[in-house]
């Protein structure tokens, strides 16, 4: 019978699979002929549940199954699932072909249990990664791994992807629904933007396969074969000042000896000791020596001095016989620099090697300091004594680079000798000479780098690093060598004139302008005319007309969108010798049809290579001459745009299908198409106004006709958009909207002066509402519709939708879309409708409700500390006032910065429309500063900021906002003055990023659901729209929230059980004082958060109960003074009952039977001695959340029962690690009593009258009983 039944079930299956697959052409190879492993890590958890289980096994499926049709049984897949004990599902040599891994995972079973991702990426490691187990890695075949998760982990991931990074492990994070978005930053290699995946839901798991299978290839052939190298983050443009790899190399054999060691230890600590050590400055590394090399600690092991101190405190004597110096030297080239270590070589960050001997070396050195000097590893010596010093001065950079020391007792003092040579290498006063920085004998001549930015960090950090290396040879200078650089993708963007720097200094500085930018497509052709027409100019540094060749080196990864052929020709027929150089999906026939001549098409596997050698492009761009036209640039001059057209006056709106019918993957052919478009249109506040919104099931406006006013802000921002999502598409009501919300005076429209409205509808669904009803009512307004479709649109309704059938475009294929800019361009600009329309077709603006108006201040981080993240400040500011409708009599604005004191941008009054402020936020730049004094800057926001002589209308009952954004901790107490704020009626928000501290964030917050903290500057975007939901709430609305904020948001009964056994004796300080850290974040009051702690061994005692104490301090002293209880036995069994029948009870001061939130966290530290099941099961029955907390050898699936959901638990090795996970703690207490729909299920476990909505995007839960 079980046979006949599971047969329609395959075949269901196999249908399903089929479909899930998207459309990858076979023969294309995206990994060049290369093989790999790729290693999948699949979350299984009780979180994931049966269901969308199904989802992972369908995902995995077709995404084995699309990487097999483009890298065939050259790759070869292993998977694990992880929960609490991570399984091997199958190895790289489990199965022979690909087919066999499909088959297993169609049949594969779901497990549950708990997340615990560190220990699956450590199981991974120890188990998979072995030749035993398949493993090509010794062949040189790249090795990659994907991990798979839907929410937070309970143990540590960074180390132990720290770990598979060193390893030349390539690693991809895909998180679903709950996963946290900093974890899989944690795991994932760099850049994060292409090796970071997150979607909403399972089912929209497909949208990604596309990207990720890129993504996959694209590592595969990075890796050229050997191991990954994985980026390491851009430093402060990459050519840095004041920063340096710096790499200590000890000689530990005899010829030190265990008696001496400490004088040399003692040396190292003293050249350290003055570097200014940190991720971005120096880095620093060690290694000691005898016949092996031992690698102590990596270039980013540590990014503080003090623990760089701690460690090499922590050295000790090794020991041995020989000096093997050769072998360690070549040990440093190989493994201590790498990107993977943490080297910056490629940033061009110079590399130092510190050698501090003895004696003779035992080995030949030769190798080792060839392949030194083949890095331009700049390397010194320390000889102590007489014997050292011939093979150091052979291996150091140069004889006077060795310092000398008699005995070990005045060694010491070479460190002082050694530090300014350090500087002169980190002040670029000591530089590496070889062949490749002799100034070369040149004539005058002007070089432009055309280069594209879509290449990706590394290959940009080499192009970087070669035009810096050619400058130095060059003679630079007005009349000599001049250099101008230009970007593009799909535009083009000046980084340098020709004249823009006179110096070599000056220029050299200028490259770290040269970056990376994120883009799908290049238009080269359009690159081209940029630079023919914006960059070969007199005024602009141009020497063209006086004879000086014109020399253009174009530097791309890919094949052009657009045509190449005419401006090509353009520039040889003004003169212009232009160069050719491409990899990847460059193509060598486009390359050498931009080349002025053949032997110019340079075609390189990798532009890494140039730094290898650069020979053949340096001699072609220091010698090529040419015959020069004396053909002026074509005029008139068009800015960037490539068509020149009339006078065009109009306001565009584009509305734009944000739902999984497009997808992410086919989004950025949409975003192309979009931005094609605008570079064709001359945007201005008095030409062409632009506007944009996406939408769905609902509609997000994403900036309005006057949010921009050129044409590169709105690029710009076009470019930074990220698809919504959502699975019903209702475009009738989106044009409603549109029309109602877009073409309004307020934002933007000029209608009312006669410019034509347009709105171009882009989708790629079917319509699920009345879209040609609105249609109709937006040509009865007088609104010009275009509609461009793809994908599963309805062409013909589409036609029906349009103004007239012509306006209708569709593409069978998203990658077509870029390409239609130019057939809708003529129309768009010319088309005009019917112009005779009556003010009542439009619909009317609502007006401005009484109640509207509000004061919103910011007070933000001024601090050098912010100045590289200082745009995404400005960007931050400009989302939160997106909406407001921003005026005098409305909503007023202010902006101040602050560090040791605040500095105002602007006042409430200084600006009336919304304009004005958003072109003072855009021009704002850093104050500056080293520190913050947050308390002493609200004092002032509080007298001067929100008072009424700076534009303040508090006394008119107008809402006062203040949003503070630190990204440090704040030298002074900011309790007082907060609190200050808070009283006077002032709703403050607090937004911590990076450094700040979590506690002065929540104390300057009006409530903890008011402070919002984010790891990175990037991830501020995630705050706007909650901050938005506030800040635009009526006042009536506003004044409700508060209300219920203040009453419900810190309201529960908090219990804590704490094994007070003999086991937890030398531990109860650290229990204490984590029990107290847990206290301090709470509300604490009789009408708010209620505290009671219990001890129990082999049977329970209550220290205090809810009802004992009323105000914070006094419970703080109560935990302070507990006195710890005793006991062999461990029975959580007995004590989980005593809690229930003598704790969460109405005469102890429990209020469950109002609905506050019941909250139990036990600490354990062993197994417990008695049956825990059914005590445990009764808690839940009675709606009381247990969070379980282990320690040592707690028993973590016992701790799973108890606990509220397996989520609830939290494990760590000993007491002194209990402070890393407090901050989780305080999260997951994040409880409110609300009547919500349940979320995640676990309402079943409690009953069907409670219900419980968890929201870990912003630490929020909710309980209550009907």
């Amino acid at each position: 019978m079980k046979r006949h039944r599971l047969l329609p079930l395959c075949a269901l299956l196999g249908f399903l699979f089929a479909g899930f697959l998207p459309n990858f052409e076979a023969q294309e190879d995206c990994a060049q002929g290369l093989g790999a492993d790729i290693y999948f890590l699949v979350d299984s958890s009780w979180s994931m549940g049966v269901e969308n289980f199904k989802h992972i096994r369908q995902f995995l499926y077709s995404l084995i199954q699309s990487l097999h049709q483009v890298g065939g049984e050259r790759f070869k897949f292993a998977l694990v699932q992880y929960n609490t004990k991570p399984q091997t599902e199958f190895q790289l040599n489990s199965y022979p072909t690909t087919q066999g891994v499909l088959a297993h995972i169609k049949a594969m079973l779901y497990h549950g249990g708990g997340t615990q991702t560190g220990l699956g990426l450590d199981f991974l490691t120890r188990t998979h990664l072995t030749t035993a187990s398949g493993s090509r890695a010794v062949d040189g075949v790249a090795q990659v791994v994907v991990v798979l998760t839907d929410g937070r982990s309970q143990d540590d991931v960074a180390e132990p992807a720290q770990v598979l990074w060193l390893a030349g492990v390539e690693v991809f994070a895909v998180g679903v629904q709950d996963a946290v978005d900093s974890e899989l930053r944690d795991m994932a290699s760099k850049p994060h933007d292409t090796h970071v995946f997150s979607v909403d839901s399972f089912l929209t798991l497909r949208d990604i396969i596309q990207d990720l299978v890129v993504g996959l290839c694209d590592a595969v052939t990075r890796s050229e074969g050997g191991p990954v190298a994985n980026e390491a983050p851009v430093s402060g443009g990459g050519t840095a000042q004041d920063s340096a790899d710096l790499v200590l190399l000890i000689d530990g054999s005899e010829n030190v000896g265990a008696a001496n060691f400490p004088f040399v230890r003692d040396l190292v600590l003293r050249i350290i000791e003055p570097l200014d050590v940190g991720r971005d400055t120096f880095r620093v590394a060690l290694a000691l020596y005898n016949g092996n090399p031992q690698i102590k600690f990596y270039l980013n092991s540590y990014d503080s001095k003090s623990s760089v101190l701690e460690a090499v405190k922590g050295l000790s004597y090794s020991g041995g016989d020989e000096s093997n110096l050769g072998f360690a030297l070549e040990e440093v080239a190989k493994s201590l620099l790498s990107q993977t270590a943490g080297g910056r070589a490629d940033e061009g960050v110079p590399q130092m090697l510190v050698v501090i001997s003895a004696g003779p070396s035992t080995d030949d050195t030769g190798a080792g300091d060839r392949a030194l000097k083949r890095a331009s590893v700049i390397t010194f010596g320390v000889a102590i004594g007489d014997t050292a010093s011939a093979d150091l001065e052979a291996v150091a950079t140069d004889k006077s680079f060795v310092l000398s020391a008699p005995d070990f007792r005045t060694v010491a003092s070479t460190g002082d000798q050694l530090l300014p040579f350090i500087n002169g290498v980190v002040q670029r006063t000591i530089i590496v000479q070889n062949e490749f920085t002799e100034v070369l004998a040149v004539g005058p001549r002007d070089i432009i780098f055309l280069i594209d930015s879509t290449m990706g960090a590394t290959l940009i950090n080499s192009v970087r690093e070669f035009i810096k290396r050619f400058v130095d040879i060059m003679p630079i200078g007005p009349d000599g060598v001049q250099v101008g650089v230009a970007q593009f993708s799909n535009i083009p963007r000046l980084e340098m004139d020709l004249n823009s720097y006179g110096s070599r200094e000056e220029l050299t500085a200028a490259l770290g302008s040269i970056k990376p930018r994120p883009g799908q497509t290049v238009n080269i052709g359009a690159a081209l005319d940029f630079v023919r027409t914006n960059m070969l100019r007199p005024e602009k540094g141009s020497r063209i007309q006086q004879g000086v060749p014109q020399v253009l080196l174009l530097m791309t990864s890919k094949k052009s969108s657009d045509s190449v052929a005419a401006p090509a020709i353009a520039l040889q027929r003004l003169g212009v010798l232009t160069l050719a150089a491409g990899s990847k999906t460059a193509t060598e026939n486009e390359l050498q049809q931009i080349a002025f001549a053949d032997s110019v098409a340079f075609y390189l596997k990798d532009f890494r290579s140039l730094l290898r050698n650069p020979k053949a492009i340096v001699d072609a761009l220091s010698t090529i001459a040419g015959v020069v036209v004396t053909e002026g640039p074509t005029e008139p001059v068009v800015e960037i745009t490539t068509v020149q057209t009339q006078k065009v006056v109009r306001d565009i709106v584009f509305l734009v299908d944000g739902s999984n019918y497009v997808g992410s993957s086919n989004f950025p052919y949409v975003r192309d198409f979009i931005i094609n478009v605008v570079n064709q249109l001359d945007v201005r506040p008095d030409r062409v106004r632009i506007g944009l919104l996406q939408f769905a099931e609902s509609q997000k406006i994403e900036f309005h006709l006057n949010s921009y006013s050129s044409r590169q802000d709105v690029v710009n921002k076009i470019s930074q958009l990220r698809l919504t999502g959502g699975s019903v598409l209702n475009t009738g009501a989106a044009m409603n909207y549109a029309l109602a919300n877009m073409f309004q005076p307020s934002t933007g429209s000029r209608r009312k002066q006669g410019v034509q409205q347009v709105l171009v509808l882009i989708t790629g669904g079917p319509v699920q509402d009345q879209a040609k009803n609105a249609a109709d009512k937006l040509a009865l307004a007088g609104v010009l519709t275009f509609t461009v479709s793809s994908g599963q649109a309805d062409e013909a309704l589409m036609r029906t939708v349009a103004f007239v059938e012509d306006l209708a475009y569709h593409e069978t294929s998203f990658s077509n879309l870029p390409a239609l800019a130019e057939q809708i361009m003529p129309k768009l600009i010319t088309v005009v409708g019917d112009t005779d329309v009556t003010e009542t077709t439009f619909p009317e603006e609502t007006a401005v409700v009484a109640g509207a108006e509000r004061d919103v201040a910011f007070l933000i981080d001024g601090t050098e500390n912010v100045r590289r993240d200082f745009a995404y400040i400005r960007d931050f500011i400009l989302k939160v006032i997106e909406p407001l409708d921003i005026g005098t009599d409305r909503v007023r604005v202010s902006v101040v910065q602050h560090s040791e004191r605040p500095t105002p941008t602007f006042y409430l009054n200084t600006y009336q429309t919304k304009d004005e402020v958003i072109r003072a936020v855009r021009g704002m730049t850093l104050a500056g500063g080293r520190s913050l004094n947050t308390g002493a800057a609200l004092s002032f926001m509080k007298d001067t900021i929100l008072s009424e002589r700076h534009g303040s209308r508090a006394s008119q009952n107008v809402p006062q906002f203040l949003i503070v954004l630190a990204a440090g901790r704040s030298r002074d107490s900011v309790k007082d003055s907060a609190g200050a704020l808070k009283t006077e009626g002032v709703v403050p928000f607090g937004v911590g990023v990076k450094d700040a501290d979590p506690k002065q964030i929540a104390a300057i917050s009006h409530n903890p659901s008011f402070a919002f903290n984010v790891r990175e500057f990037s991830e501020l975007s995630t705050v706007t729209q909650r901050l938005n939901n506030y800040v635009s709430l009526p006042r009536e609305e506003l004044t409700t929230v508060l209300q219920q904020v203040q009453s419900n948001a810190a309201k529960r009964d908090i219990v804590f059980l704490l094994d007070g056994s003999d086991n937890t004796i030398n531990g109860f300080p650290e229990i204490k004082l984590f029990v107290k850290s847990i206290v301090e974040s709470l509300s604490v009051s009789e009408s708010q958060d209620r505290v009671s702690v219990v001890q129990f061994a082999n049977n329970p005692e209550v220290n205090f109960y809810l009802s004992s104490h009323k105000a914070k301090d006094d419970i703080i002293n109560a935990i302070e003074n507990l006195r710890h209880k005793g006991g062999r036995r461990l029975n959580i069994g007995g004590a989980l009952q005593f809690v229930r029948h003598s704790v969460f009870t109405s005469s102890t001061g429990s209020r469950r039977l109002e609905g506050v939130p019941q909250i139990l966290i036990l600490l354990s530290t062993k197994p417990s001695t008695d049956n825990v099941r059914s005590p445990a099961f009764a808690l839940k029955e009675h709606g009381i959340v247990s969070v379980g907390v282990g320690v040592g050898d707690a028993n973590h699936s016992e701790l799973e029962m108890i606990a509220f959901k397996p989520g609830f638990t939290y494990k760590v090795t000993d007491f002194s690690k209990l402070p890393s996970i407090q901050s989780q703690i305080v999260a997951t207490l994040n409880i409110n009593k609300e009547t919500a729909e349940t979320m995640t299920g676990i309402s079943d476990l409690v009953g069907k009258n409670s219900t419980f909505q968890y929201m870990p995007k912003i630490g929020v839960q909710y309980l209550s009983s009907e």
